[in-house]
């Protein structure tokens, strides 16, 4: 059947971002939880406060290789994969 037949092939990379807790003045003893979405750190303290913290250190994408290669059908159905990590 032609809808099987290899289309798309997507690489993921990743890029990491760093929070120097020492840096940032956090005793991650007083951290009751904490929260990473957009690259912002939210971490709530057992004391009831809650910070934000912006602009972590990212870190280069290393395009070399990806972490994960999927390959997809012309209707983005996954017909195959390869995990590289």
């Amino acid at each position: 059947m032609e809808d099987n037949k290899p289309r798309y092939i997507e690489a993921l990379h990743t890029a990491p971002i760093t929070f120097d807790l020492e840096e940032l003045g956090i005793d991650f003893n007083k951290v009751e939880d904490y929260d990473i979405k957009y690259g912002d750190l939210t971490v709530t303290f057992k004391d009831g406060t809650v910070k934000t913290y912006t602009n972590g250190d990212v870190g280069d994408v290393d395009y070399k290789y990806a972490y994960k290669e999927t390959i997809y059908d012309s209707n983005w159905f996954e017909v195959g994969e390869s995990d590289n990590g």
